[in-house]
């Protein structure tokens, strides 16, 4: 697992090149917020990163408080310009029952953000736990087979959750939504595949001696092809 701090690095120095590159992570925001409501009075982002999926919600819902959580100091300024009214934290995830302990929210949300989480099942039942009545929680983020080529090449990349995971921690929530999607990348070589995670603020995962016989096993073996694999949970608070 990386440290806090080489996230942060990543993400940080990332942040003129994130969007550019991150048309996965883009698309999942879109499709994340096509599947809410239009209103909710107190909001919670998870890993908000440079407010690819605010901008859709400040679209899409009214609300009376956007709390937000990151854990890049920087964006603040950059997120407070872009969206009027936010309440921007830098927060680790992880610690999150200790986030205005008191308050619980209307609708918790993340996007491409939990599978950097120490213990993305532990954060889910957090967020459960700190929804009020009819809150909802919906999350975008990766399964298992995302980057699945750089982890058998390379030997490195996140443990991500599989379906019986997800399924073991959603009780006792209402299940409102649960798909997948697998999507590929092709680039014109090796190199270009490593550049492009670094550039989406991976760049943690290529942090190792790279060989050049695994760059010409990875071209022989997958053609240069890079796996994406979008999950989306949606879940309602029933109690």
């Amino acid at each position: 697992m990386l440290k806090l701090n080489t996230i942060r690095k990543n993400f940080y120095e990332s942040r003129s090149t994130y969007e550019d590159n991150a048309f996965i992570q883009r698309n999942m925001a879109e499709k994340l917020a096509s599947m809410l409501g239009n209103s909710y009075k107190i909001i919670l982002e998870i890993g908000c990163g440079t407010g690819t999926l605010t901008k859709h919600i400040y679209a899409k819902c009214s609300f009376e408080q956007y709390h937000a959580l990151d854990i890049v100091p920087e964006y603040g300024e950059l997120l407070q310009n872009k969206f009027p009214k936010l309440l921007y934290t830098v927060f680790d995830m992880d610690m999150l029952q200790d986030y205005e302990p008191t308050r619980n929210f209307d609708l918790i949300l993340s996007n491409a953000a939990i599978q950097w989480s120490k213990n993305p099942a532990a954060l889910i039942r957090t967020c459960m736990r700190r929804l009020n009545p009819d809150g909802t929680l919906a999350l975008a983020f990766f399964g298992e087979k995302n980057f699945q080529e750089i982890r058998e090449v390379f030997n490195v990349g996140l443990t991500y959750l599989n379906g019986s995971e997800i399924n073991a921690v959603i009780h006792p929530c209402r299940l409102m939504h649960f798909s997948e999607e697998t999507e590929e990348m092709r680039f014109p070589d090796t190199i270009s595949v490593l550049r492009h995670i670094k550039n989406t603020g991976v760049g943690g995962m290529t942090h190792v001696l790279i060989k050049k016989e695994q760059l010409k096993q990875y071209d022989k073996k997958f053609q240069n092809k890079l796996t994406y694999h979008p999950l989306y949970l949606i879940l309602k608070n029933s109690g």
